[in-house]
This record gives structure tokens, C-alpha cells and sequence, in this order.
């Protein structure tokens, strides 16, 4: 496992490269730079301005009463994006993007229930306190 690991971690830069060598002969050299460029900007800014994102998407998701684990991942796949936009490659790009997609869970984990109108509730009896007094002046 660990040499599967380390087979993985020398192939990707490999891959990255080949991934820009094909894509410049694809399109061109000069429109990979610019794709590079790009990339490595919107990444840049995503970071620079993740505190905003992060502090809106929590905000909303307090008001709204779903705060829980899908909205934590929903910000962790936020910066993953970023940082793999800042890494000049095509495959680490296509990542960012397919994490930067809006993503449904069906899952309800940390999730509060909708209000359906129902009221749960107990209740007893009180019957009505007698009001002669207790004690003669």
C-alpha cells in the first residue's frame, strides 16, 4: 500500500505535465498560458476571498436552520477547489471545477426537520382553586 502511495504521488506530476503538453498541442501554447493564468487568478482569488463566502454560506445556512455536516463539506470542497485552481495543471482543474459544482446530499446528518405545524405537547388538568380564604381575619 504505502509503495502504491508513493507510485501515485510521482505519477500525478507526470500526468499534469502531459495533461498541459497535449492541451498546448491541442490549442495552442499561448492560449494554455492563459488558461494557466486564469486559473491560477480565480484561484488566488477564491482564497482571498473565502471569509466572505464562508461567513454568507454559514449565515444562510443558520437562518434557514440547516447548519451541519453537508454545509462543512460544502465549504471544505470550497478552499479543495481553490488550492487545486492555484496548481498549474489541467487534471487539477477539472477537479476544481467537478468540486465547485452544486452538490445535493440526500442525507439529513446534522440536519434540523422542516416545520410541519405539528405542535407536540403535554398537557394535565387544573381544576379551578377555591376562592374562600384559608385563614379568618
Amino acid at each position: 500500500m504505502p509503495y502504491l502511495l508513493f507510485g501515485l504521488l510521482l505519477a500525478y506530476p507526470f500526468a499534469e505535465v502531459m495533461s498541459l503538453i497535449w492541451l498546448a498541442d491541442t490549442i495552442g501554447t499561448a492560449w494554455t498560458v492563459v488558461w494557466m493564468v486564469v486559473s491560477f487568478v480565480c484561484g488566488v482569488l477564491m482564497l482571498r476571498h473565502s471569509r466572505l463566502a464562508v461567513g454568507f454560506k454559514l449565515m444562510n445556512d443558520m437562518r434557514s436552520g440547516q447548519v451541519g455536516v453537508n454545509s462543512l463539506f460544502g465549504i471544505a470542497r470550497y478552499f479543495i477547489a481553490a488550492i487545486l485552481l492555484i496548481i498549474p495543471g489541467l487534471i487539477s482543474d477539472v477537479i476544481a471545477l467537478v468540486l465547485l459544482l452544486p452538490w445535493k446530499s440526500k442525507s439529513n446528518l446534522g440536519q434540523t426537520k422542516v416545520d410541519d405545524g405539528i405542535i407536540d405537547a403535554e398537557y394535565r388538568r387544573v381544576d379551578p382553586i377555591d376562592e374562600t380564604p384559608r385563614i379568618d381575619r
